[in-house]
């Protein structure tokens, strides 16, 4: 037998994790639903006239409120110690059960959320035309908010803003694995403490070595190069999530171990 991963193995997990907890997540997803509705509802009615591209920072706002703290608190038995010592006997592989905490945590909401997010925009859509005839409201598509964007370099900004979406949940999640109180907070202030590091590091290189005085040039001049800035930023962004997946794996298995 497969002691790293096997399918039917994996399958079972996700039965039992979906008998533990699938009441508790529908009702979360009604709340979503009609949370979403609401607010999108204040939107319409505050709005006579609303463009499509116009309905896209309350998609990323809404679904980062969701997604990012949803990511903190993955592994959720690791908050007690006899649900981490009964979740850590269940018969799955480590790797599964990481798995099934990164498709779950990380990725199903990137696929959830968007479908509340439209059924909610159109719900408070047709609601708000029929309180208010005279209004003209075009329904949320992602289609037409592409269609706004007209850029040959559209695929990779796509691509260096989807990566760094998953960095922040990774970071998050990875969060959840080392913390055993208040992962979310904690790791927030990690990430905080080290942006501000690097900042200063910069400020630092920049300002007050004034390394580019007398024709010096840092390395951090390889980023002044327009066309190559976005691949070295999605080369950079793939290695970190990388990095942040596997730190999280092995404090995973530490936990088993131990």
């Amino acid at each position: 037998m497969n002691n790293t991963f096997n399918i039917n193995r994996f399958n079972r997990l996700i039965k039992q994790q979906y008998q533990i907890s699938g009441k508790s997540s529908a009702l979360a997803l009604l709340s979503i639903l009609i949370g979403y509705t609401l607010i999108l509802l204040t939107f319409t009615f505050n709005d006579s006239n609303i463009e499509a591209i116009e309905w896209l920072p309350f998609f990323i706002m809404l679904n980062g409120a969701i997604a990012l703290p949803f990511a903190a608190y993955a592994f959720p038995s690791f908050r007690n110690k006899e649900k981490t010592f009964d979740y850590l006997l269940l018969p799955c592989s480590t790797t599964e059960k990481f798995t099934f905490n990164i498709l779950v945590r990380i990725f199903l909401p990137w696929l959830i959320l968007p479908v509340i997010f439209y059924f909610s925009s159109h719900i408070a859509t047709e609601l708000s035309l029929w309180f208010n005839p005279d209004y003209t409201i075009e329904s949320f598509q992602l289609s037409a908010i592409f269609e706004e964007v007209n850029t040959e370099q559209f695929t990779l900004i796509l691509s260096a803003i989807i990566l760094m979406a998953l960095i922040t949940q990774s970071l998050l999640f990875t969060g959840a694995t080392a913390f055993k109180k208040q992962p979310l907070i904690k790791t927030l202030v990690i990430i905080g403490a080290t942006i501000a590091v690097v900042i200063f590091y910069f400020y630092i290189i920049i300002e007050w070595a004034e390394v580019y005085d007398n024709g010096r040039v840092p390395w951090i001049a390889i980023f002044s190069n327009k066309e190559s800035t976005g691949y070295y930023l999605v080369a950079l962004e793939i290695i970190g999530l990388i990095t942040t997946w596997a730190y999280a794996f092995f404090k995973v298995k530490e936990k088993e171990i131990a």
